[in-house]
């Protein structure tokens, strides 16, 4: 049995960080699609994408994270992925995906990095 997703959703000043915990797979792709699609209707400067409790990352995720991506690049807000575990990094590595995200290590290194460049 999948141990579905549960995602949380917090804004930190102009920016917004998705958090997710969990199975990041098909039958979870409505949780992840509704805060991402969300997030980025709230015109955050910033959108930072917390993996470190994604367990299991398919297809699924990366296809929304792609998806994310594109809507992101095309409104000018800067999308962040946040302390994605190792199997989840070896997904982007293998699809050679990994160069098309930032990556920090925690949601305050990822703040602090984006308030630096602007």
């Amino acid at each position: 049995m999948l141990a579905g997703l549960r995602s949380e959703t917090v804004r930190i000043g102009d920016a917004v960080v998705c958090v997710f915990a969990g199975d990041m797979v098909l039958d979870s792709e409505p949780v992840a699609t509704r805060a991402l699609t969300d997030a980025l209707d709230s015109r955050p400067a910033l959108l930072a994408v917390d993996l470190s409790g994604v367990a299991l990352f398919t297809s699924t995720g990366l296809n929304l994270l792609l998806v994310t991506r594109r809507r992101a690049l095309a409104e000018g807000i800067p999308l962040v992925l946040v302390a994605p575990s190792p199997r989840t990094v070896r997904t982007l590595e293998l699809t050679e995906t990994d160069t098309l995200f930032t990556v920090r290590t925690t949601v305050d290194e990822a703040l602090r990095e984006y308030r630096r460049s602007t």
